[in-house]
């Protein structure tokens, strides 16, 4: 009882305050005739105090925030749209550890995965200090681009626990990945002239032009960004076909949408999230060898191919051929970067600290002193792998393939302890997506980047809760009278 009052009245001190000032900020921007902005202050308050009240809502904000990111940042130019994921990251982190307090609810710290990601944590808070460093915010910046979206497993962790709950984030990715995908499609088919007008800093899209065409970014910062958004959201879209009950109209618009977002790929010419599609794709082709899945698959390529010819062929003729994607490229460009680094690395076994400017992006407006980065560590590798090595030396390296191989292994442990074909499909597109952005790390910032590097910690979390649903309603008794029953037993007496 006491902790249920206390919860009450933290809501009501919360939103007390945002209340508050929300209606300050209200009245000044009215004043001033910003009606827009005021919709937003509005708008953005709500989903605060939702968020605080509840996981589900911080998560799937989180994950809406981050697929339109690119386009906050350039429709609101300023610190809201730039610091938007981190606030609304913290807001997530609080309400766990409010959960955490009143019910005692720390079943993400008990996870093998934590071991390895607070010392990597730590290890990289050191690096922030390190002999190279020249100013404390792109150090700053550095660090929160190495472990920002670790947070997301464990919010992930705690709030999946249900399959209602797992159901609900499935269509809600898969709404967002649809918009996106088919603004992506529209947008590569049209320019960007439209949103020129929306506002001068769009003019950032400009470096995206292609010949007489445009490679598509959609809502997201860049092509590349788009095209991982797109490849990972068709994995996920692929495994939840399956897990989803007998809904066939959910079913066939996952599948819909899976073939959006293959197409969605195709329009943003990025050739990285190809290699990732590839390499998640094959395993969990490999891992669910069912008639069931193979006839969604194969209808998803289908109604891909034939969106694609309509609306995006060239794209997909001009970027995914042999001259632009062959052996030669992706080896160089997962070889190359690296033994770079490794050479560097050599000289500096304890790197160059995390302050060489990855991370800085469009927070450098924010800041009104220049940003200094000593040549000896400035400057991006295009490997996390290599990155890895030249900023966090021998020991960091050591640390993130520790975290990873946790990461990967817990994915897999949960894999094989599934037993229903509903659990092992969802839990394979999961491990899919996993080795999709691992190999992905191989050419770029996976992790990084949103909303692969949310998705990745996601799919993790996901994947280690879903043995422990599947068990639960295992353990619950089904009526064979029924019509529920009968289909609750035809679902989860399918190995």
């Amino acid at each position: 009882m006491r902790r249920s009052k206390l919860s009450q009245a933290m809501v009501i001190l919360v939103g007390g305050g945002l209340a508050l000032g929300v209606a300050l900020g209200l009245s000044l921007l009215c004043t001033q005739g910003q009606f827009v902005k005021a919709g937003l202050l509005v708008a953005g308050a709500a989903v605060t105090i939702a968020a605080f009240c509840s996981l589900e809502v911080a998560l799937i904000a989180l994950l809406a925030v981050c697929f339109f990111d690119g386009f906050a940042k350039s429709l609101v130019p300023g610190p809201v749209s730039v610091l938007a994921k981190d606030f609304l990251m913290i807001i997530g982190l609080l309400r766990w550890t409010w959960l955490g307090v009143t019910s005692q609810r720390w079943d993400a710290l008990r996870v093998p995965l934590i071991l390895p990601a607070f010392l990597f944590i730590v290890y990289c808070a050191a690096e922030m200090f390190n002999t190279e460093t020249l100013n404390f915010l792109v150090a700053l910046a550095g660090f929160r681009a190495w472990v920002i979206w670790i947070a997301v497993f464990v919010i992930s962790y705690e709030y999946l626990t249900t399959r209602q709950q797992v159901e609900r984030l499935l269509i809600a990715i898969m709404l967002i990945a649809l918009a996106s995908g088919i603004y992506g499609i529209v947008q590569y088919n049209i320019g960007f002239g439209h949103l020129h007008r929306l506002s001068p800093d769009f003019g950032f899209y400009t470096r995206f032009r292609w010949g007489e065409g445009v490679r598509a970014t959609s809502t997201l910062v860049n092509p590349g960004a788009f095209g991982q958004a797109m490849s990972l959201s068709a994995i996920w879209c692929i495994g939840a076909v399956i897990f989803v009950r007998r809904k066939w109209w959910l079913q066939s618009l996952f599948i819909l949408t899976a073939a959006v977002c293959l197409v969605g790929m195709s329009t943003s010419g990025a050739r990285a999230p190809l290699l990732g599609l590839v390499v998640g794709g094959v395993s969990l082709l490999v891992l669910v060898r069912r008639p069931q899945f193979i006839v969604a698959a194969t209808i998803v390529g289908i109604m891909a191919i034939v969106v694609l010819n309509h609306f995006a062929g060239g794209a997909f003729e001009a970027r995914y051929n042999p001259r632009m994607v062959n052996y030669l490229i992706v080896t160089q460009r997962a070889v190359g970067p690296f033994l770079a680094a490794l050479r560097q690395a050599a000289g500096q076994p304890l790197g160059v600290g995390v302050a060489t400017g990855t991370g800085v992006g469009r927070g450098a407006s924010l800041i009104q002193e220049p940003l200094w980065v000593k040549s000896t560590a400035g400057g991006m590798v295009e490997s996390e792998y290599g990155r890895a090595l030249r900023e966090l030396g021998f020991p960091g390296a050591i640390l993130f393939v520790w975290l990873l191989y946790r990461a990967a292994k817990g994915t897999v442990s949960a894999y094989l302890r599934c037993r229903t074909l509903a659990a092992r499909s969802l839990t394979a597109a999961c491990l899919g997506i996993a080795v999709s952005t691992m190999a992905s790390l191989a050419v770029g910032s996976a992790l990084y980047l949103v909303p692969s590097g949310p998705f990745f910690w996601l799919a993790c979390a996901l994947a280690m809760r879903i043995p422990q649903i599947e068990s639960q309603e295992m353990a619950v008794p089904v009526k064979p009278d029924s019509a529920a029953g009968s289909e609750s037993s035809l679902l989860l007496g399918r190995h």
